[in-house]
């Protein structure tokens, strides 16, 4: 007897663009990422100031909260809070929440080893703080912030408005996915060291409205049924999809590796119902010299949310799917959008 859980699409088209949803009747832009919108001043801040790789999807609608004893309103995304100011003048009318001095104070961040990890490169002391900003984190500090003079490039004034000062020496702490980075906090930013990304990805913002935001409940996790052996089958009938799944690694350039007409399963990747993310991946196009066989996820992008995708072991045994989100990123996007899509519930998820 098959088992239902959670279900998650990654659809990458490298040639058909997905832009988010413009209203504008009500100067809103919507994502069908995350479901939210954002407008009017919140919205113009969000685009001028680094838009997806510095806020994030929203997660939140525009919202009254109690911010510092005082009634604000506010807007939750992946990477933190913005926050309405109307006394103020533009463009301090929308801040960014000082989510990292907050998490820092009441002892909410995660467990960082001992001592701290040197960076090459150039540094820059912060006097406010007495810790210096080094490399690459520096790098990723100076190159993005608040507009404040309408001129080109980012000054540093601008990278202090929005970023903050640094309050921490780099040092690592295990985070969501359960590795250890290297990450340096600031008032309003966790910056993270991932070397293994291309340029200019090594350094990400953390995700501090997904980890610390409001949508987070401390609840404990449903009990699971047991987990099946590696997958060897998948079904989705919506789509007339049933299809051989053999298990598959990296090359020695770090890639998938790609079986020709069947379904490949990450071997580094949970099983059905092992409480992590199983990763499946297949062609979309036909091969020239088998136009005759279809591609596997040739129909992929036809699913819907609500579909049902069964995974079968070799015993038989199965656990079903339900789709809850399908994304179409373009190329620059995917390495802010997949790290989102895999971390952003405890919930078992496969994703194709």
């Amino acid at each position: 007897m098959g088992h239902r859980g959670l279900f998650l699409l990654t659809t990458l088209l490298l040639a058909l663009a997905f832009p988010a949803r413009t209203d504008a009747q009500a100067a809103q832009r919507c994502f069908p990422e995350t479901g939210y919108c954002i407008s009017g001043r919140i919205r113009e801040f969000w685009e001028r100031n680094g838009g997806l790789p510095v806020f994030g999807f929203p997660i939140t609608p525009l919202q009254n909260e109690t911010i510092e004893g005082r009634a604000v309103q506010a807007q939750w995304f992946e990477r933190g809070r913005l926050e309405l100011h109307p006394q103020n003048q533009r463009p301090y009318d929308v801040q960014l929440g000082r989510l990292g001095a907050d998490l820092l104070a009441a002892g909410r961040t995660a467990a960082s080893t001992a001592g701290h990890e040197p960076l090459g490169g150039e540094c820059r002391p912060f006097p406010e703080t007495g810790i210096a900003a080094c490399g690459p984190f520096l790098s990723a500090w100076r190159a993005s912030g608040l507009e404040l003079d309408g001129r080109p490039g980012v000054s540093e004034a601008e990278s202090l408005a929005l970023f903050g000062v640094p309050l921490t020496e780099p040092r690592f702490e295990t985070l969501g996915d359960g590795r250890a980075y290297l990450v340096q906090w600031f008032e309003r930013a966790r910056f993270e060291y991932h070397p293994e990304n291309p340029e200019p990805y090594k350094v990400l913002l953390g995700l501090l409205g997904r980890e610390y935001g409001p949508a987070v409940k401390a609840s404990a996790p449903a009990p699971q049924p047991a987990a099946l052996g590696p997958p060897v089958r998948i079904v989705a009938g919506a789509i007339d999809l049933d299809a051989r799944i053999v298990a598959v690694g990296l090359d020695a350039n770090h890639a998938p590796i790609v079986p020709d007409h069947d379904v490949g399963w990450y071997n580094r990747s949970s099983v059905p119902g092992g409480g992590e993310n199983v990763v499946l991946w297949g062609h979309v196009l036909r091969f020239r010299h088998a136009l005759h066989i279809p591609a596997p996820f040739g129909r992929l992008k036809e699913l819907e949310p609500g579909a049902r995708i069964t995974l079968y072991d070799a015993a038989g045994k199965s656990r079903e799917y339900v789709l809850t989100r399908k994304v179409l990123a373009r190329p620059h996007e995917v390495r802010h959008t997949c790290p989102v899509l895999l971390t952003t519930s405890r919930a078992p998820r496969t994703a194709l």
